[in-house]
């Protein structure tokens, strides 16, 4: 089910689980659109929500956390407790309509405020399931439009993918240096990795063997989770609790 059903069509078929991807608008070099994130996110999210059957798949959240490549023209950013008190405000709407088992997929790894939100929420309504898959993120020499995301976008847009622009950057130092001092000095171009070295084979293959990984997490997780339910203390929510109302 989609935002293109009708309630009606939501309603009738007593789905409890939905999918939210989020994605990013941010700059990916010479080579890639600024949309590579969002387009990840929608297109995993798209095919984890076909496998694991009848759930709610959200539009993807095009914008999130890209402080770090605001040097960049064409990327947008939300502030992480911008995005933290949107996708509160996302998940409690569904929450509050009885859909409460809630799969974060994103497309964009330095969402760091997604976990402690997630956790916030599960902790402040007990009966509330928010599960996080997990970045979709390459090895610390391939971190950002190298050959992880290029070989995706070979083989999820290869329309977009201009190969004669593609420029290999590798700047020597560890990945927090984006927090401080933000892509553009350590990357003039924007790359982290080696682009020249991605194909639409290797995409095809990263994309199907991380759509099995998710849904195969998601599977364990809630079934985990429901086992959890039914042996651990009852657990305490962190919101408090309005006075009873005097007599």
């Amino acid at each position: 089910m989609t935002v293109y059903n009708t309630t009606e069509e939501l309603e009738a078929a007593k789905v409890d689980t939905a999918i939210l991807p989020i994605g990013a608008i941010e700059q990916h070099g010479p080579h890639l659109p600024l949309a590579t994130d969002l387009i990840n996110a929608e297109e995993m999210a798209k095919r984890v929500a076909e496998m694991i059957g009848n759930c709610y798949l959200l539009p993807a959240l095009p914008f999130s956390n890209s402080q770090e490549h605001l040097d960049f023209t064409g990327t947008v950013t939300l502030k992480p407790s911008t995005l933290a008190l949107v996708l509160r405000d996302i998940v409690l709407s569904l929450y509050l309509q009885g859909i409460k088992k809630i799969i974060i997929i994103q497309g964009h790894g330095g969402n760091w405020i997604v976990k402690p939100t997630l956790r916030e929420l599960n902790l402040e309504y007990p009966d509330l399931k928010v599960i996080h898959s997990g970045p979709m993120a390459g090895e610390n020499l391939d971190r950002h439009a190298g050959e992880f995301e290029t070989s995706r976008m070979l083989y999820l847009r290869r329309d977009l993918v201009k190969t004669d622009k593609i420029v290999d950057c590798l700047p020597g130092v560890t990945g927090e240096y984006m927090d401080y001092v933000g892509m553009k000095t350590l990357s003039e171009h924007g790359p982290w990795g080696r682009a020249s070295r991605g194909t639409p084979e290797k995409g095809e293959k990263s994309v199907k063997e991380s759509v099995e990984r998710t849904v195969q997490y998601i599977y364990q997780t809630f079934k985990k989770l429901e086992e959890l339910e039914h042996t651990a203390p009852e657990r305490r929510s962190i919101t408090p609790k309005p006075p009873a109302p005097d007599r």
